[in-house]
């Protein structure tokens, strides 16, 4: 058995042991089964030998006729998985590691399947299972999907090596979800605020998107028994379909009635009634300014201007030490009334009034 291409992630299995699990999960479900990423063919033909409907989609184009002559009962594909259509109701593959969370997306998006048995990196499918916490992704899909981890399986299972180890998931679709399907974005949305929003704990990240008053928000996390310090990741889906219920759901729908509302008030005839506005005035036309001006217009020497008000008084500083009714004076007669004293001289006099020129 040859190892995969190291640039299409290729890390094909040798352990009949994780081999042998695969192919007796598959043998539990019913109907057509798609294989994504065959490779050599180790799961495929424990696969085949079920004798159902089977589906190779493969990207390595060195592997096509390998797979066709050894198994000519099944449909080779040769497709990258991201754009080919999952239309077979049990998925099987082994992922590569670095394309797991889009393939994940693309599956989660797809109608068509009812059952995946899935190979991926260990961590991935421990958060999906929702060990040790899960991710924002599984509590977005939590309410339609039931995702378990079944085995973990060490890196010495795969040719070549990878640096990590892998494990086996998988996810049923469920019958009817516990969250109508018609508010999945709200849901998805709402799951989103919480694990990006601030806060510390359920409670504070709560208080903070002001989604209901305290009262409220308190009583509803007593019912789904859920503390005010956990952590979103450690919600389990029934808690989180609790939370929407009752806090999110309602005010959509209000919403919802309320576009409904709006678009209802713009269809409204361009000809109804309007208030009486300067624009839509058809009476003679009025000049607010002239109106408000008062009856005696302020002169001010040259042309009138309507509507002033009449200046205030002029304010005149008074200077110390002199008669406010006399007569300005020059500079000098100022500053010896006020003591000045020049850096070289002495404090001058103050002199005679009637010695001083006049201007």
């Amino acid at each position: 058995m040859h190892g995969g291409g190291h640039e299409l992630g290729q890390n094909f299995l040798r352990s009949h042991t994780t081999i042998t699990t695969i192919a007796s999960l598959a043998r539990s479900t019913s109907g057509p089964i798609m294989e994504i990423g065959p490779g050599d063919g180790a799961v495929t033909a424990e696969l085949y030998r079920l004798g159902r409907e089977l589906t190779l989609v493969e990207l390595d184009e060195t592997r096509l006729d390998h797979l066709e002559d050894t198994y000519p009962r099944a449909e080779v594909r040769h497709a990258d998985v991201l754009t080919t259509r999952l239309d077979r109701p049990v998925i099987v593959g082994n992922l590569p590691f670095h394309l797991t969370t889009p393939i994940l997306r693309k599956l989660l998006r797809s109608g068509r399947w009812q059952q995946a048995i899935l190979l991926t990196q260990w961590e991935v499918a421990r958060k999906r299972a929702g060990v040790g916490g899960s991710t924002m992704m599984t509590a977005q899909w939590a309410p339609w999907f039931d995702f378990r981890l079944i085995t973990r399986v060490p890196a010495d299972a795969f040719t070549p090596k990878p640096s990590v180890d892998g494990g086996i998931l998988t996810i049923d679709r469920c019958p009817t979800g516990s969250i109508p399907a018609g508010v999945r974005s709200d849901y998805q949305q709402f799951v989103r605020s919480v694990f990006t929003g601030r806060g510390r704990g359920m409670k504070g990240i709560l208080s903070k998107m002001s989604i209901t008053d305290h009262r409220t928000l308190q009583s509803t996390m007593d019912r789904n028994d859920i503390r005010g310090d956990t952590l979103p990741k450690d919600l389990t889906p029934d808690q989180w379909t609790g939370l929407f219920t009752e806090l999110a759901a309602e005010p959509s729908r209000k919403n919802a009635g309320g576009q409904q509302k709006s678009a209802k008030t713009a269809q409204k005839p361009k000809n109804a009634k309007k208030g009486k506005t300067m624009r839509n005035d058809k009476g003679p036309k009025r000049n607010p300014i002239t109106e408000a001006a008062p009856e005696k217009p302020l002169i001010t020497g040259e042309l009138p201007i309507v509507g002033a008000t009449p200046a205030a008084e002029k304010l005149q500083a008074s200077i110390p030490g002199a008669d406010p009714k006399a007569k300005s004076h020059d500079k000098g007669h100022l500053q010896a009334e006020r003591g000045f004293m020049n850096q070289h001289q002495k404090p001058q006099q103050p002199q005679p009034r009637w010695n001083l020129p006049r201007r």
